[in-house]
């Protein structure tokens, strides 16, 4: 009877375990905890991450360098250059001016002879040699002088020819004088108003060197075949001269008055050109590049 009563409560309490344990069980549809509604009335600012820079890459790593190709350059054909040949020879000329000087001054005797040679298509070397000689006599005194000059130098063409053959001259050069002269006074008289007397004297003869620059511009011009005319003006520097203190030459051959440092000089010549050998000339026909 005992053993009854407790196995009917024993069953009993089991229920009633079963039934609390239930209880405390969460239905199905309920999750439990409830999320708060996101209010979206105000906006909050979004933060940014910084940018995350790549590491440098050292000079060894080239995995990620681009391999740069050179430009392709055109192929341009060259252009050949113009090859032609121009005369070329001696021309020698006589200076007709130089007896114009001794119709105005009939003391002095020069004679002038000229020679040019081309050297290339605008340069020419010019050379000159003469002779002077020099005779006065008056009442005061009495001078004797003769001597020699040489000129050598190269004159430069500006005239710009259509006809390469053609052998006409607008020309500039510089060129170096030499000459050498003796001269002499064998009497002259000094005389003295105050006293009313005069002295007689001479100078022996004296040898001079002188050096001296020509700065000229002129022109030649083919008259007829192989025969040229020419001008030039000339402005002449005397360098040096070894003259006799107090004692000029009245001329020094090839420059002019012995007793000035500068002379103005204007010439006149006829010559005759000898055509000898000619000139090959090269010129580029490629167009020259414009500056930037």
């Amino acid at each position: 009877m005992l053993r009854t009563f407790l196995y009917c409560l024993s069953i009993s309490l089991a229920g009633l375990l079963a039934q609390a344990a239930q209880a405390q069980v969460k239905p199905a549809g309920d999750t439990g905890i409830r999320k708060p509604a996101i209010d979206t009335s105000v906006s909050k600012p979004i933060q940014r991450r910084p940018a995350v820079t790549a590491p440098a890459r050292t000079a060894q790593d080239t995995s990620h360098k681009k391999v740069q190709q050179p430009p392709i350059k055109p192929v341009v054909a060259k252009i050949p250059d113009s090859v032609y040949y121009v005369p070329g020879g001696l021309r020698l000329g006589l200076d007709i001016s130089r007896f114009a000087i001794h119709f105005f001054q009939p003391y002095r005797t020069d004679v002038a002879v000229q020679a040019d040679v081309r050297l290339n298509k605008k340069l020419y070397g010019a050379f000159e040699v003469g002779y002077n000689r020099t005779s006065h006599s008056d009442t005061n005194y009495t001078y004797k002088g003769n001597g020699v000059y040489a000129t050598v130098g190269v004159d430069y063409d500006f005239l710009k020819k259509k006809d390469p053959k053609d052998k006409n001259m607008v020309y500039g050069g510089i060129h170096y004088g030499f000459a050498r002269n003796s001269y002499e006074a064998p009497a002259f008289n000094i005389h003295n108003e105050y006293w009313d007397s005069e002295t007689p004297g001479s100078i022996p003869k004296t040898n001079m060197t002188a050096h001296w620059i020509e700065l000229t511009v002129g022109m030649r011009v083919e008259a007829l075949p192989n025969f040229f005319l020419g001008w030039a003006v000339r402005e002449k520097i005397m360098i040096s001269n070894n003259a006799l203190d107090g004692f000029d030459p009245i001329v020094i051959p090839g420059f002019g008055s012995g007793s000035k440092s500068s002379q103005f000089d204007l010439t006149y010549t006829v010559s005759y050109y000898l055509p000898l050998y000619k000139l090959k000339i090269r010129e580029s026909r490629e167009p020259k590049k414009k500056k930037d």
